[in-house]
């Protein structure tokens, strides 16, 4: 995938709104690609290994004890929590018919980003924020 389009992505998703061209730039220097094929586990529940992962191209189905959950597409996003406490995966990510294609960030790439960028640690607590508050509102409801 070029630069141009993987950077444009990363740009759309709401865990980065908002950043700088030059701290998405960052990002994407920051991780890899990675093509899964048709039927093949890019995450598996209760792994240890962390990370984001953003599709890029295909789709890929969320498997959750078992039971399908929905699907993700382009721009759709998994593994930020993990990437963030070390937790074990919550979910199985399994390639879709056309197989997938995902940036993938890790901890230990992601981690000195928010280190040392006050920009990208600011957009990511917002986001995070944002989503506590939904949870929130939605169990008062």
């Amino acid at each position: 995938m070029a630069s141009a389009q993987l950077k444009q992505i990363l740009a759309g998703i709401d865990l980065f709104a908002g950043l700088s061209p030059a701290a998405i730039s960052q990002i994407a220097e920051s991780g890899s690609t990675f093509r899964s094929g048709p039927g093949s586990n890019v995450i598996t529940e209760g792994a240890k290994e962390s990370g984001l992962r953003v599709v890029l191209s295909g789709s890929a189905d969320v498997i959750v004890g078992g039971e399908q959950r929905g699907q993700i597409g382009v721009g759709d996003y998994v593994g930020e929590l993990s990437m963030i406490d070390g937790a074990p995966r919550s979910a199985t990510i399994t390639a879709g018919p056309e197989g997938v294609e995902t940036f993938a960030l890790s901890p230990m790439a992601f981690m000195p980003l928010v280190r040392g960028d006050a920009e990208i640690a600011t957009a990511l607590l917002k986001t995070l924020v944002a989503r506590l508050r939904k949870v929130e509102a939605a169990a008062h409801n």
